[in-house]
């Protein structure tokens, strides 16, 4: 015979809905360096490059950690993403890419380094379906470092993103 408290839990979990997860496609972030406009041929820091890299990264491992969300693999669209790209450009292109994914949403993030000690760092997420704007955010980052543009990332994550959707 089972416990009472057993009964207790398993009605629980029975009569508990389960949790929506929201299939996300996180494309690679934009940047812009105001420091090389006007120049022939700008020549990005490559640090700053691989920053980018590290933001987007952690947002997708953010997430991926987030049982509210599972992140699809975007692999298979690297062509389609390097065309289209960059996001912030081309008001909502990355849209059917995300669909072709499978995701429900798709979050785009974009870079505007005015100087090495301000960055501002912006993240963008459509609804696939429809292509409308569900959020908006961003963060200014004072400083050129690993650190900072991780800093800033999370505090958008922890303030931003994940706190509006745990307002859902």
């Amino acid at each position: 015979m089972l416990h009472p408290l057993i009964y207790a839990a398993l009605a629980l979990i029975i009569a508990s809905p389960a949790a929506a997860v929201t299939k996300v496609a996180v494309v690679p972030f934009d940047f812009h360096d105001a420091q090389q406009d006007g120049e022939m041929f700008p020549q990005h820091d490559p640090n700053d490059l691989q920053r980018l890299k590290l933001i987007a990264d952690e947002l997708r491992s953010l997430m991926e950690k987030d049982e509210r969300y599972q992140v699809v693999d975007l692999s298979g669209k690297a062509q389609e993403i390097e065309a289209a790209s960059p996001f912030y450009k081309c008001d909502g292109c990355e849209v059917p890419i995300a669909k072709e994914a499978g995701a429900d949403v798709v979050v785009t993030g974009y870079v505007d380094k005015l100087s090495n000690a301000l960055i501002q760092l912006q993240l963008v997420e459509r609804n696939v379906a429809t292509g409308e704007l569900t959020k908006t955010m961003s963060a200014s980052i004072n400083g050129n470092t690993d650190e900072l543009w991780l800093h800033g990332l999370k505090y958008l994550w922890r303030n931003r993103f994940s706190a509006e959707a745990q307002a859902k």
